[in-house]
């Protein structure tokens, strides 16, 4: 399948949203029957209508200690953290490190050459992670006939990986760079491997990635093997080779990849008969170590560490809920892989305020969003990463407030107080963790508030839902007043008439330059409160009915309010000469030209996905048509500099140029910051598969670096940024298993199978989804079959005994080619089939069931 053909599928779809958007008519939300569907998008075709990122960064550490080293697409380690030196915090919790700010170089050949420090895919370098899904990662350089194969994994010093080494003062993390050269060639060889160990102001991990092209100043060692030493200590040790020699060299011209002379680098010279190999081990500690500790260093044996650390994340990410296995082996060990990725990215900050955090980034993103970490955390549970997410939780409940720093400021809380009502002084505020937070956010009050309700409703335990003082449940409730109080601020009136945000809360802080009253944050504070009702309502609590009556206003003030917005915002001019409408995605901001790339920037599409406005609404319709038609000729072409760019924004080269017809916020539905996507929830809500599927294939083909299995926060940008990864997996999660409705805060219902590629549904195919947990208190496995001729899959699936019963259990029999499904059986008997090849199970069904379906 072409792109151009699907590119004429998708003016089909536009089509059918502009008559929606020009009509206000609403859809029926009924399934779309398969026989409309246009062929589906394959991740193959997706990876061919993209230059692929280049600039892939792995991390390693272990959960709890604060800190991880960066592995680069050449192999170069990279200690920090590397920005926000302007937080007290950060300089507290560096400061028992010493001087241990390092990016080391690796470069090989007769003469020192680095192959590809500006990132470029360069032939000669490949990428790995261990079994492909461990954080374990290794970087293969070609040089000539020799085969170099670096391997990077830590550790924390003198304690075992198992059990889980929870942290405690004085924590040293050993990160190992382990290199094994092989002789390829039919003649002697001598190998070289140059190291660089310089300081951190040549390389970024920021907006976007880069090595810069001039080589960093060498920090102040001096080699006394086995030991690079500085002023206050150790900073590295090189265990002295079985075979070659270690050479300083106080400084190296005529180097090749970088500019300028590299000094003070050590050489590893090998000499390699035909076939031979060798090793040199390089163990860094993050931070400078005294004598003794780094005599203990050089007295580990990188192997059995080796082994150890494998058999850790190996356990971690196998046997444990959430296991989902498909016919792509990429899909599979990227989603193996997330338990690995997640976890060491878990912070406990010891020095300062004791707060447990899974960090918005390593070594960037050191300070704390605390949207990102919220949107993740239900994912930890979902994986059975509930010890660590107890933690977590624990942290946003001890960092409540009563206090709101900078949220009704502009400029990431730290600018001009913002026009409006401003906040009351009063508990219960989980957006500010104290000296960390970046940016103080009703996003992140709003999504800490969720992943306490969903923490309880997926593991049903009541004794932490009532326990500690103030109890999960205290702070639940106690954070729903607080959205309710606030909001009651702006039901006020100016010269006889309500203002135009009535009933919102008052303008905040949204995301780094914007700020107002903006869907975006009422949306997920709407969405937190439905989610504390269920609970509510789920455990007979006496305050439940009450509050639903609540959050329904507040999510009608919500709708009233952006249709009233609607109605006074510039139409979207199409280029026959008619207009569509545009629903803002701040109150106060009616142009259409106003929105940027950001998360922020997708208006009411983001209230559908999570179910603040009922997924088929029409203001869902009309904002998804806005994206959909773009902006005209000459007016938001943000990626201007994209034809010129070094790395994967070459991408947008045809919607950045001014000339170009139209100018839009993402392509193929992957947007520009893709660590939060809307597309994966928003068409799953509204059951559109081909829409779906097309955001499915060019989001994993695209947005996550293939060799080491990890997304981005920007195209080649930030890498490991929350919460990309976990949404991610959620989105397959969720083909398998959602839960869907429910969004007053009553009952939801069970769909099983909603969304499998027909590409994953080939003759004699086998899928499944083992202990996937899910909302209503139990664990379901799925196991399907596709018959050797195509004709028919069987389904056997176990649903466990569930805490709620769902309101109503669906189940899809998709085929592999596109015929429809034609019969049914459920236990042997025959049972309807629905409008979209679907079939309902009985609301209370329990156990193992058998469902065979076949196609015409």
């Amino acid at each position: 399948m072409t792109c151009a053909r699907l590119r004429t599928t998708r003016r089909c779809c536009l089509a059918a949203l502009v008559l929606l958007a020009l009509s206000g008519t609403l859809s029926t939300g009924a399934a779309p029957a398969e026989s409309t569907e246009p062929s589906e998008w394959t991740i193959e075709q997706a990876r061919r209508c993209w230059k692929p990122m280049t600039r892939a960064v792995q991390h390693v550490g272990v959960p709890g200690y604060q800190f991880q080293t960066g592995v680069t697409w050449d192999g170069a380690l990279v200690f920090g953290p590397l920005e926000f030196y302007d937080f007290k915090v950060i300089r507290d919790e560096m400061a028992p490190l010493g001087k241990h700010l390092l990016h080391v170089s690796f470069g090989f050949g007769d003469v020192l050459r680095l192959v590809d420090r500006q990132g470029t895919l360069h032939p000669g370098i490949r990428r790995s992670l261990e079994q492909g899904r461990l954080p374990i990662p290794s970087v293969e350089t070609r040089d000539g006939e020799l085969e170099w194969r670096e391997t990077v994994f830590a550790h924390l010093l003198d304690r075992p990986m198992q059990p889980w080494p929870e942290p405690r003062p004085g924590d040293v993390l050993l990160t190992h760079a382990v290199f094994r050269v092989r002789n390829a060639g039919l003649a002697r060889r001598t190998g070289h491997l140059w190291m660089h160990f310089g300081d951190t102001k040549k390389v970024l991990f920021g907006y976007k990635c880069r090595q810069l092209p001039e080589i960093a100043e060498p920090i102040a060692f001096r080699f006394d093997p086995p030991y690079g030493r500085l002023e206050d200590g150790i900073r590295f040790a090189l265990p002295t080779p079985q075979k070659g020699v270690l050479n300083v060299h106080p400084e190296v011209k005529g180097v090749e990849g970088v500019k300028g002379p590299a000094k003070n680098v050590v050489e590893w010279a090998v000499p390699l008969a035909p076939g031979e190999k060798a090793e040199l081990r390089l163990m860094i500690p993050f931070g400078v170590v005294d004598e003794k500790t780094a005599e203990r260093i050089v007295a580990v044996d990188s192997q059995k560490a080796l082994d150890e650390v494998r058999r850790y994340w190996d356990d971690l990410q196998r046997d444990t809920p959430g296991q989902i296995r498909t016919p792509d082996p990429f899909i599979n060990d990227y989603l193996a892989a997330l338990p690995g990725q997640i976890a060491q990215q878990v912070a406990y900050r010891e020095h300062t305020t004791q707060v447990w955090m899974y960090k918005t980034s390593p070594n960037l993103y050191e300070k704390y969003w605390p949207v990102s970490g919220a949107k993740s955390l239900p994912v930890f549970d979902l994986r059975g990463m509930e010890w660590l997410n107890r933690r977590l939780l624990q942290s946003s409940i001890d960092m409540r407030t009563d206090e709101v720093g900078g949220l009704n400021r502009a400029d990431m809380g730290s600018g001009q107080v913002l026009e409006g009502e401003g906040y009351a002084k009063q508990p219960g505020f989980l957006g500010d963790y104290r000296g960390w937070t970046a940016n103080p956010l009703l996003l992140s009050h709003g999504l800490n508030l969720c992943a306490l309700a969903a923490h309880y409703r997926i593991t049903r335990d009541d004794a932490w839902l009532r326990s500690g003082h103030p109890s999960p449940l205290d702070v639940m409730i106690e954070a729903f007043d607080w959205i309710a109080q606030q909001r009651r601020r702006t039901m006020r009136e100016v010269n006889g008439r309500r203002v135009d945000h009535w009933g919102l809360l008052p303008a905040a802080s949204a995301h780094d330059w914007l700020a107002g009253n903006t869907i975006f944050n009422d949306a997920y504070c709407v969405v937190a409160q439905a989610d504390v009702v269920r609970l509510l309502r789920e455990i007979g609590h006496p305050r439940a009915e009450e509050m639903a009556r609540e959050m329904n206003a507040y999510r009608q003030c919500l709708r009233d309010r952006y249709a009233e917005a609607r109605d006074r915002a510039r139409p979207l001019p199409l280029d026959d000469g008619t207009t569509i409408p545009y629903v803002p995605r701040v109150i106060q901001e009616l142009d259409w030209a106003k929105p940027d790339w950001t998360y922020t920037g997708y208006s009411a599409v983001r209230a559908g996905a999570w179910g603040a406005f009922d997924p088929h609404d029409e203001l869902v319709d009309q904002a998804l048509a806005f994206l959909e038609a773009g902006l005209p000729r000459g007016e938001g072409h943000y990626f201007a500099k994209a034809a010129k760019s070094d790395n994967a924004d070459v991408n947008l080269t045809d919607v950045s140029d001014p000339a170009a017809s139209r100018h839009y916020l993402w392509r193929h539905y992957v947007e520009y910051e893709t660590m939060w996507p809307v597309g994966a929830p928003l068409f799953l809500a509204r059951d559109d598969l081909p829409r779906f599927f097309e955001w499915f294939a060019h989001n994993f083909a695209f947005a996550i670096h293939q060799d080491f299995r990890v997304g981005a926060e920007s195209i080649d940008g930030v890498p490991a940024c929350a919460p990309g990864d976990t949404e991610r997996w959620l989105a397959v999660r969720n083909m398998f298993v959602r839960e869907y409705g429910g969004y007053d805060g009553s009952a939801q219902s069970l769909w099983l199978l909603q969304a499998i590629p027909r590409e994953w549904l080939k003759p004699g195919d086998r899928l499944n989804a083992s202990r996937i947990r899910t909302c209503f208190g139990g664990q379901v496995d799925v196991n399907l079959g596709v018959a050797d001729d195509g004709g028919s899959v069987t389904i056997d699936a176990v649903l466990g005994k569930m805490a709620i019963r769902p309101k109503e259990i669906r189940m899809r029999l998709r085929s592999g080619d596109g015929s429809p499904l034609v019969s049914a059986t459920l236990q042997g008997t025959a049972v309807p089939v629905q409008r979209g090849d679907a079939i309902l199970l009985p609301a209370g069904t329990e156990g193992p069931i058998k469902v065979v379906g076949r196609f015409d």
